[in-house]
């Protein structure tokens, strides 16, 4: 039997910038997440993109796997690390989260990405469910 595994999570709440629009007409404010998706979204249907800084954590040890895990995210998004794309996913629940690997790509300052075009998911009704969970977890298999 192996050890068994241990993850620490880091909750990364906010502050989170919700960007919209393109050019002059572009706007952004600060959110928290997870919010309600009708709070950030209704009344916008065009391309949104999430933007969060966050630091590496600390004494990684060299065992120790990082993963970004994304739950409760409706609908298609583009992930993207320090300007560079990681992944694309589709609708990551709590029952199937989306877990995708970073250890080898982070700088000591990050800046995560996650972009969605909104006019796609129009007639969304969350009903009050919460939108935007996600986690850096740290851990060894």
């Amino acid at each position: 039997m192996g050890m068994p595994m241990s993850a620490h999570r880091i909750n990364l709440r906010g502050p989170w910038k919700l960007e919209q629009g393109t050019g002059t007409a572009a706007t952004a404010h600060k959110i928290r997440l997870p919010a309600e998706w009708g709070d950030l979204f209704a009344e916008r249907s065009d391309r949104v993109r999430l933007i969060r800084t966050f630091h590496r954590p600390t004494n990684l040890e060299p065992l120790e796997i990082v993963e970004l895990v994304f739950e409760h995210w409706p609908g298609a998004w583009v992930i993207s690390l320090n300007q560079q794309p990681l992944a694309e996913f589709r609708d990551a629940s709590a029952e199937s989260p989306r877990r995708i690997a970073v250890t080898g790509l982070l700088e000591p300052t990050n800046t995560l990405s996650a972009e969605t075009n909104l006019s796609l998911q129009a007639g969304r009704d969350e009903q009050g469910a919460p939108f935007g969970t996600i986690a850096l977890e740290i851990r060894t298999d």
